[in-house]
């Protein structure tokens, strides 16, 4: 494994380049928000690249309701073009809003509280957050990761990675960022993963495999990492693989390949999706991998015979235990199916919206 280490000294960011804005306007302030009962779940929808039709929908745990539109029911505009990602940290939910450039910071209702985004024809093209040690981190598609001071609602520092940063997740007072290099994907993807102090004034970067995509932490705070390989079939294919950091010494372990599409840890497992194309046509299945036998020890997870297609993600409920699984759909709206840790069907529900990224448990 190689390592490039690059020092960069401290970045004196000017916030002439990101501007924010309260959410003061009077066409929001005379808008009366739903009453969203404490048990409950937000699913963001992408909606689609250059459909303007991102939104948010909410899900009651409790009475199994669902209320679609809700940031637009709140805030009287629309979402926005490309709803990529969301965190709850603190008393906030962080937003992003790929295609548009935007990043939201919410109250637990979804009314808007701030508005990040450029003020130069150069949008952000927000995609992943992590929240550490009172701070929110994001990575930025154009090659940066930012760091947004919670109180004041504002991005205060940036630091350039590499190439289309996606997840990000803290470990060891270490920021991981994955640079996929998705938008050079004709000439080959990325391999690298950047690793960059919580101040960002220092990164350096670990090779990792093809296509880097996704950070998980099991419990026993061993980091993750999905990269995607090249997708293809042929025999110029490079197949997705599960990698182990260590962040002491950051060394890349390669765990398995061919099973890792997406992922999330719960207990003594890791929950694999992966996902094939037959004939254009998404075919997940979702496999377990043994923490601590280090091996895939079930297969499929799925007990009942539920068949989805196209999964787009995967979360866990942490009082109940159950497992929500998200699916896509091109021609209609997407679905959240709700597994029982058996692998049986407990319920499902239409998100209200295209392509669901992420859903994210809420309790006010």
């Amino acid at each position: 494994m190689k390592s490039r280490i690059l020092f960069f000294s401290t970045l004196v960011f000017t916030v002439l380049f990101i501007f924010s804005s309260c959410s003061d306007d009077d066409k929001n302030d005379n808008i009366t928000p739903p009453q969203l009962v404490p048990n409950g779940a937000y699913v963001i929808n992408s909606g689609g690249k250059g459909n303007n039709a991102a939104s948010i929908t909410y899900y009651d745990l409790d009475s199994k309701q669902v209320r679609t539109g809700i940031f637009e029911s709140v805030n009287g505009i629309g979402l926005g073009d490309t709803g990529e990602s969301m965190i709850v940290y603190g008393n906030k939910i962080y937003v992003a809003v790929y295609n548009s450039g935007i990043i939201y910071v919410l109250d637990k209702n979804c009314k808007i509280l701030s508005t990040i985004q450029s003020e130069t024809a150069d949008k952000i093209q927000p995609r992943e957050f992590e929240a550490y040690n009172g701070k929110v981190y994001v990575s930025l598609y154009e090659g940066y990761l930012a760091r947004i001071d919670t109180t004041t609602m504002k991005i205060d520092k940036k630091i350039a990675v590499g190439p289309n940063p996606e997840s990000v997740k803290a470990a060891n007072n270490k920021i991981y960022v994955a640079n996929s290099g998705g938008m050079n994907s004709k000439n080959g993807y990325n391999n690298t993963v950047s690793v960059v102090d919580p101040e960002l004034t220092s990164s350096k970067e670990i090779e990792v495999g093809m296509n880097p995509q996704e950070f998980k932490m099991d419990k026993y705070n061993n980091l993750y990492l999905i990269s995607r390989g090249n997708y293809k079939t042929d025999e110029t294919a490079v197949p997705n693989k599960l990698q182990q950091i260590n962040t002491t010494t950051d060394k890349v372990t390669v765990l398995e390949e061919g099973h890792s599409f997406l992922m999330f840890p719960y207990g003594d497992k890791l929950y694999l999706v992966n996902k094939v194309y037959v004939n254009s046509i998404p075919v997940s299945t979702v496999s377990c991998y043994n923490i601590t036998e280090k091996k895939v020890v079930e297969e499929n997870f799925i007990t009942d015979g539920t068949v989805i297609s196209d999964i787009s993600g995967i979360e866990f409920e942490p009082a109940s235990g159950d497992i929500y699984v998200l699916a896509a759909n091109k021609k209609n709206n997407g679905d959240v199916y709700v597994f029982s840790s058996a692998g049986k069907l407990q319920n499902k529900f239409d998100t209200g919206g295209s392509y669901p990224m992420g859903i994210s448990f809420i309790k006010k």
